[in-house]
């Protein structure tokens, strides 16, 4: 009885090497984002366990940190589609005037449901002016863009995009490079939401880690049957 010989051909080796290393890297890849996006979700959660220091030049993104001054009323910006447990609404920025250095840093008051008609904005007036704000520092990306016309004319402006290069152009001066998100302790703040620190779990990166390594198997599977089936006939 004539034994099958492992034959597979160059090309279908050359189309299997390929594709092989390519899932295996792949699947790697996907382990090491998500070892990755769990060190960012570690330190994001230690560093809301802190007590908050004041503002300064070495605060840096998800720090906890407080500052003193005054809030400005007239040039505030509500961020567009901002859903909260499935209902429309804005995130709500408002400009506070540091004491120490009289610069101005966004702070994200919380989230205020919309009204029933689009071209009726909600109350988002401030009672007291003068306050202590403390909270954590972000620094929203850009995301997803359809469109140049981002942010509305007239104050209160509605934003699509709460990534601060787009907000910075609808200040006469230059504000802090950091949004402060508030607690959810002010006078002033509205409904609080917290930061989601990362678009993708670790556990969706290991998920798809084990697509990856399943796409090669499955390869290696059928390159060893294709080899020896191709010998048989």
């Amino acid at each position: 009885m004539k034994k099958n010989r492992f034959n597979p051909g160059i090309r279908i080796t050359i189309f299997f090497i390929f594709f092989a290393l390519l899932f295996f890297s792949l699947g790697v890849w996907q382990i090491e984002r998500g070892q990755s996006k769990m060190k960012i979700l570690n330190e994001f959660e230690e560093n809301l366990k802190k007590t908050p220091e004041y503002l300064n030049e070495k605060s840096g993104k998800w720090d906890r940190v407080y500052v003193e001054g005054k809030w400005d009323n007239s040039e505030q910006i509500l961020i567009d589609n901002s859903v909260n447990r499935g209902v429309a609404g804005y995130k709500v920025l408002t400009p506070f005037r540091i004491n120490e250095t009289n610069k101005i840093i966004l702070i994200d008051r919380g989230w205020i449901k919309q009204n029933k008609y689009r071209n009726e904005l909600p109350n988002i007036e401030i009672t007291t002016l003068n306050e202590t704000v403390s909270g954590i520092l972000e620094l929203p990306e850009l995301g997803l863009v359809l469109s140049d016309d981002l942010v509305s004319k007239e104050w209160p402006k509605i934003s699509q995009s709460k990534n601060l290069e787009v907000l910075s152009k609808e200040y006469d001066e230059s504000i802090y490079p950091f949004i402060l998100l508030a607690d959810p302790i002010l006078k002033n703040s509205l409904e609080y939401i917290k930061i989601v620190p990362t678009n993708m779990t670790p556990i969706k990166h290991y998920g798809y880690s084990a697509q990856w390594f399943l796409m090669f198997i499955v390869l290696c599977f059928m390159y060893i049957w294709y080899g020896y089936k191709r010998n048989a006939k």
